[in-house]
């Protein structure tokens, strides 16, 4: 208007917020505010019905929310995990607890960063719906995405709003959507790490796990109710450890139970037996089922983490580390870390431990399922045999090193470009075939069932020192029954009898005799057909302890003696030094303690000459109990002492035990019962953790005493 229409603005200077300036009003006046401050959005979706409470997460939620210091930041939270684990869930149920804490109100959307029908929703997508819901009506809505931005974080300044953006794929699609008040809360939820939030703009990160067995189970009862969960608690049990965790799958087979109330959960439990139709059992169909859900994540991979992606789903170990992931894809370990980063960030592996990864149970069928489908037959048997390899050069290196003046049971390996492993020391060695042993006993059944004899033969021989030192007996067993059965199948006479001797030894350290000299005898009947006298000495000499320990001594005294000539013949020293500590061993089983303890003193310098410390420690320790049982406690104390210090050294835990059992004896012998229940303490320990049935012995003494 202008000035010579004789209207005068008496409140220009003083009106605050809106005013309407009019000159001649006629009819009616309707005041309208304008429509972004009218609306209050509240777009949560609806809370789902079932939920665990996942309480360490919520509270996290609640304490960033509640008791941070934002120094005028905006608070964000990033809730990340594998596919179906829940997170949207935990969002949204969190969400709707805290409505009162968001006066201004809450926005959503889905991001659909892994949607297997549809693209990502962009960034300029978002903020039109977010501006609309803030009431900005379409001929205002800017065109650029600069501006949406911008005109979003003016609506929502000093506004206590709470943003959930869920299913984001990227840090890049979520930060034109931030808004740039403290007052606003923005809760992310990604199937990937979204480290860029952390690094740039301060987000908290909360990594939602699997479900623990008792939420599992109480999440079942939610679906089908507490008498029946209560009814089969065996079934619920296998139906919580099939599922492994998994929200999504829990609910998908709970589904599948309430669909059918009469009938046993037994019958559902049975279809999810089987690892390769787990995935079949759990499909609920079309895009909640749990194939569809990894599917989104596993498109999304690039082609070279997809492949990686696939191979991983064939070892059947627990875990696997960067080095045997490399040989298993066949490339360089830097291209293979920088693959595994991408899967670790789609949350499809985990990097447990620094340089290990391992999967989650159900995408690791997924995975294998892929393998079979997309990786053709060929690629997937040479991708198995490089990964055995890696296992198998790297295992056969350290024994070499490790028993270098060992000669007995030296296999010939397979051809391979496959290089092993190298370490710095012994220790740097043992450690690696302590964090490795399941995952080769893993690959030891994998290669019997598959159709690689050579490798399910010959990773045993090269673990058996390992074995003994560390007391895996049972696997030591199983392993070596694999091995027989897998050397017959090639028709390799001298590798059976290879086998079958290191069957025999694992059933001794077992204390199964007759199964030990059953299998033993086996070994040296084949060991002479095929012209080894060398290793027909080993066995000789392993069979005497044998017929020792079932009193069977004629026999022992027999092939004790023929072992140590055969021995001599050959002129090397350890063997030399077992034929005498084996002949010491079985004097010492006759009671004849001074032919006993002259063979175990011919045995020691040979041993300590040859560099064989295990059976130096052995025949130490054996001289201390000679000690013990003659009267002479103070050497027997002394002894023992040697023969602990030299098997802690060597890493032999069941040795060690034996040893510290051994000295409790001495100790009490010398009256000090206080010490000798420490030393028996120390020894249950170790017999416990290793799982010996010398444990119950050891107790029975602190019982006794």
């Amino acid at each position: 208007m202008g000035s010579g229409d004789g209207v005068r603005n008496d409140s220009a200077a003083s009106v605050g917020g809106h005013s309407v300036q009019a000159g001649h009003i006629h009819g009616d006046v309707h005041f309208h505010r304008g429509t972004e401050d009218r609306l209050v959005p509240r777009q949560l979706p609806l809370a789902a019905r079932h939920f665990v409470n996942r309480a360490v997460e919520q509270d996290a939620l609640t304490t960033l929310l509640g008791g941070a210091k934002t120094g005028g930041f905006v608070l964000i939270s990033t809730v990340d995990g594998i596919a179906g684990v829940g997170k949207s869930t935990l969002a949204v149920h969190w969400a709707h607890g805290m409505r009162d804490r968001f006066p201004d109100g809450e926005l959503y959307v889905n991001l659909r960063g892994f949607d297997p029908a549809a693209e990502p929703v962009k960034p300029t997508e978002a903020l039109a719906a977010f501006l609309a819901a803030l009431g900005v009506s379409g001929e205002r809505m800017p065109q650029d995405a600069e501006a949406r931005a911008a005109l979003f974080r003016s609506l929502v300044h000093g506004k206590r709003m709470l943003l959930l953006l869920d299913n984001a794929r990227t840090a890049e699609q979520v930060r034109p959507l931030l808004p740039s008040s403290p007052s606003c809360l923005v809760l992310v939820t990604s199937r990937n790490r979204l480290h860029e939030l952390v690094v740039r703009e301060g987000a908290t990160r909360i990594a939602l796990e699997v479900l623990t067995d008792d939420e599992a189970g109480q999440l079942l009862a939610r679906y089908l109710g507490d008498e029946r969960v209560a009814a089969e608690p065996e079934a619920v049990r296998e139906l919580v450890r099939h599922c492994a965790g998994l929200p999504l799958a829990l609910g998908i087979a709970a589904v599948r139970a309430a669909e059918n109330p009469d009938f046993p959960l037994d019958e559902l439990v049975s279809d999810l037996q089987d690892e390769r139709d787990r995935l079949d059992a759990l499909d609920a169909g079309g895009v909640t089922g749990v194939r569809a859900v990894f599917s989104w994540s596993y498109r999304s991979l690039r082609p070279e983490a997809a492949r990686m992606f696939r191979l991983l789903g064939l070892p059947t170990g627990p875990d696997i580390s960067l080095a045997a992931a490399a040989d298993l894809a066949g490339m360089a370990p830097r291209e293979a870390r920088a693959l595994l980063a991408e899967l670790a960030r789609a949350n499809l592996v985990d990097q447990h431990k620094p340089g290990r990864y391992q999967f989650h149970d159900l995408i690791r069928a997924y995975a294998a399922e892929c393998a079979a489908a997309d990786e053709a037959p060929t690629d997937r048997e040479a991708a198995i045999r490089r990964l055995l390899d890696h296992y198998l050069r790297t295992s056969h290196a350290i024994r070499q090193s490790i028993r270098e003046h060992e000669r007995i049971f030296v296999s010939e390996l397979p051809s391979s470009d496959v290089e092993p492993l190298s370490f710095g020391d012994e220790a740097q060695r043992l450690a690696w075939l302590d964090a490795e042993h399941p995952n080769i006993v893993a690959a030891i059944q994998q290669a019997s069932r598959q159709g690689f004899p050579v490798h399910a033969w010959s990773l045993p021989v090269s673990l058996m020192y390992f074995f003994r030192l560390r007391g895996h007996l049972e696997v030591w067993i199983d392993t070596f029954g694999l091995a027989v059965d897998a050397t017959r199948r090639i028709g390799d006479r001298q590798a059976e009898a290879r086998a079958l001797y290191g069957l025999g030894i694992g059933h001794h350290q077992m204390k199964q005799f007759d199964e030990g000299m059953r299998y033993g005898d086996l070994a040296r009947e084949l060991f002479e057909q095929v012209g080894d006298r060398y290793a027909l000495g080993f066995a000789l000499l392993a069979g005497a302890e044998g017929y020792t320990r079932v009193q069977r001594f004629d026999e022992a005294l027999e092939m004790a003696r023929r072992g140590l000539e055969l021995q001599d013949e050959v002129g090397d020293l350890n063997s030399q030094g077992y034929g005498h500590s084996s002949l010491g061993v079985v004097y010492m089983g006759m009671r004849e303690h001074d032919k006993a303890r002259s063979h175990f003193k011919e045995a020691l310098p040979l041993y300590r000459e040859a560099g064989e410390q295990f059976g130096e420690a052995y025949v130490l320790n054996a001289l201390a109990g000679l000690d013990l049982e003659d009267g002479d406690v103070d050497s027997a104390l002394a002894t023992y002492q040697e023969a602990l210090q030299l098997r802690q050294a060597i890493g032999y835990r069941r040795g060690e035990a034996q040893s510290l059992r051994g000295m409790g004896g001495a100790l009490k012998a010398a009256g000090e019962l206080d010490e000798a229940h420490v030393c028996w303490g120390r020894a249950l320990e170790i017999f416990d953790e290793i799982g010996d049935a010398e444990a119950g012995d050891v107790q029975a003494e602190l019982d006794r005493s």
